[in-house]
């Protein structure tokens, strides 16, 4: 009978153990069920945090996240470009030293508006757009540079503004040309050609203008293509020059062509014409009465190049204009006074570049006055 007291006590004591070890697996299968949840969490949000990154870096804007306090916890590569690399322990004042964005920042923190807050504030003496957004462990500031939408804005308008005042005057002579040929013309057929002639001089200037646009517009949809074939220059040059006879004559300018020996490049036809056409008719329009335009061509064996010349005895370019001139819409001050949108020379650069070439300015070398243009094709 005495046993029986031992074998009870054996008998609890491995119960005892059972339970223990199956609740040891259980909190032991609980935690690694757990651990497995964390780790699947933790790639979760690492790889949220990749894209996250990912993307700031390919923003361009400057992305900077700040904790309550306003000390900088994470500046992109658009805003190191912008401010610099950041210190250890930087506060957004004295990263970005700007005190309207540090205001901006405290009222998105103590705002209750999640989408946040959103200001033009002059940074690094451009205008840029900066927007603050809070979350709970701060807020979070993007900085865009609005220059440049700033610039194409005022270059639209520009150019909206030009197109109504050169469509205005064509129109207008044509109104007043018209009613003359009806009115006082019939009976003096010398005034009618006269009457005709110019007539047709403004049409031409009504069509080189729509034509401009229309390219414009091909340029920007990219649904121009380029076609390269060997072509000789004077091909390309000769019915350009025929086209502008009747404006050259009209402004009393002489078109001088010396384009050497039998030259081929190659080019798309009709778009290298386009631009050739462009840079002769800038050309005409500078050049002063009894002057006169020359077109020249060379071949440039060690670039394997041909390089076409057309030069005018204007009064020439201001030497902070000769790269700007080809910008669209852009008119400088000595083509405030002449006719155009500011399209020509811009599509020209963008013609000339589509066929692995270039197009620059140059002012003539006293004694010669004037500008003249250099187009690079390539050589056939």
């Amino acid at each position: 009978m005495e046993a029986w007291p031992l074998l009870i006590l054996v008998g609890l004591l491995l119960t005892g153990m059972w339970l223990w070890l199956r609740d040891r697996r259980a909190l032991t299968a609980r935690l690694r069920h757990e651990a497995e949840a964390h780790r699947a969490e933790a790639e979760r949000l690492g790889s949220q945090l990749e894209q996250l990154q990912a993307a700031a870096t390919a923003s361009t804007d400057a992305l900077i996240a700040v904790d309550a306090n306003l000390l900088v916890r994470y500046v992109s590569p658009g805003a190191q470009a912008l401010f610099g690399s950041l210190p250890a322990g930087a506060t957004l004042m004295s990263y970005i030293r700007n005190l309207e964005v540090e205001r901006l920042a405290r009222d998105a923190l103590r705002g209750a508006d999640p989408e946040g807050l959103v200001r033009t504030i002059l940074m690094l003496d451009r205008p840029c757009r900066v927007r603050a957004v809070p979350h709970a462990q701060g807020a979070s500031i993007a900085v865009s540079d609005e220059s440049e939408v700033r610039r194409l804005s005022r270059a639209r308008q520009d150019l909206v503004a030009n197109l109504s005042h050169e469509l205005k005057t064509p129109l207008t002579s044509l109104r007043l040309l018209a009613d003359t040929l009806l009115t006082r013309a019939g009976g003096d057929p010398q005034l009618a050609r006269e009457l005709a002639t110019q007539i047709v001089g403004e049409v031409a200037t009504l069509d080189h203008m729509t034509g401009e646009m229309l390219d414009l517009a091909a340029i920007e949809s990219g649904q121009q293509v380029v076609r390269l074939t060997p072509v000789l220059l004077r091909d390309l040059v000769l019915p350009q020059v025929a086209r502008l006879a009747e404006e050259a004559e009209r402004r009393q300018v002489r078109t001088v062509v010396d384009l050497g020996g039998d030259l081929r490049v190659l080019a798309d036809s009709e778009q290298a014409g386009r631009a050739i056409l462009n840079v002769l008719h800038n050309a005409l329009k500078f050049a002063p009465a009894g002057g006169r335009v020359h077109v020249s061509a060379a071949r440039q064996p060690a670039e394997a190049r041909v390089l076409l010349s057309i030069a005018d005895d204007g009064p020439g370019i201001a030497p902070a204009d000769l790269e700007r001139i080809f910008e669209r819409f852009y008119r400088g001050d000595r083509a405030r006074g002449t006719p155009g949108t500011g399209l020509g020379l811009a599509i020209a650069r963008h013609i000339l570049r589509a066929h692995g070439g270039q197009i620059w300015a140059e002012n003539r070398q006293p004694p010669d006055s004037g500008a003249v243009f250099r187009l690079a094709f390539r050589a056939a």
